[in-house]
């Protein structure tokens, strides 16, 4: 006997599902508006005001006061160096200074006695005129030996070395114990000790590719950011100065 087999086929129920039409372009209606153009380049910023400091004086360096990062203000002491050979010779010409006082009143009292004698006609012309030579000859090495003093005393205070200006040490090229060279003595400038800037006013300087510096001109609005804060571009007033040398100062925001 056969066995019929019933087959039923139901139709599989499909969801549809509209379309979401994205529209490209917005209508909007024929109006005179402005077209904001803009420039992009990448740069470097650095200090308006960069300074080397260097010593005077040669020797040891003795003590150094600063380091890297340090903030100083002028006239504050950053680096000492040996001052026994400039204390050597201010001692040295404070006794010739004694000597050279010594020899000034010498020559005045024999001036005072020459003037005596050439008045009763004791001495000559000759005589006397010597006489009014010594004293002059005092004097000078008298003012001679005053301004070697200064000079050593200039000497000694060059051995301290103070900031130039207000700024922030950004580089420290010596270290205790070693041996500076003076710029007023040495034909190669002398030692650069430390590198000082006044980051109280800093400019970009950056390139600008030829496509877009024709639309660069002084006055022009600029806004500044760096990596390290890539969400806090600057927010003060900055505008562009040159649009030859590609240069921007800013008040610094740090």
């Amino acid at each position: 006997m056969k066995q019929i087999q019933w087959l039923v086929f139901l139709p599989a129920l499909l969801a549809c599902q509209e379309e979401v039409v994205v529209s490209v372009y917005q209508a909007l209606p024929v109006a005179a508006r402005d077209i904001s153009v803009s420039a992009q380049a990448a740069g470097v910023i650095e200090p308006d005001t960069t300074v080397e400091v260097k010593s005077k004086a040669s020797g040891e360096i003795l003590e150094i006061m600063v380091q890297t990062g340090d903030r100083v203000e002028r006239g504050a002491l950053m680096v000492r160096v040996d001052q026994r050979i400039p204390r050597n010779s201010l001692l040295q010409s404070e006794a010739s200074l004694e000597v050279a006082r010594a020899r000034l009143a010498n020559a005045q009292a024999q001036k005072r006695r020459s003037d005596e004698l050439y008045q009763t006609q004791s001495i000559t012309q000759a005589e006397y005129e010597d006489t009014l030579l010594d004293y002059a000859n005092a004097k000078a090495g008298l003012v001679q030996a005053e301004v070697a003093v200064e000079n050593d005393h200039i000497a000694m205070d060059d051995t301290d070395v103070r900031a130039p200006i207000s700024g922030t040490i950004i580089a420290k090229n010596v270290e205790r114990g070693q041996v500076i060279s003076s710029p007023t003595r040495d034909v190669a400038g002398g030692t650069v000790l430390l590198t000082m800037a006044d980051l109280s006013l800093v400019q970009v300087r950056t390139l600008v590719d030829e496509t877009d510096i024709g639309k660069i001109r002084p006055g022009l609005k600029a806004t500044v950011s760096v990596a390290s804060y890539p969400n806090q571009p600057d927010r003060k007033s900055t505008r562009l100065n040159s649009s030859h040398t590609d240069i921007s100062r800013m008040p610094s925001s740090a």
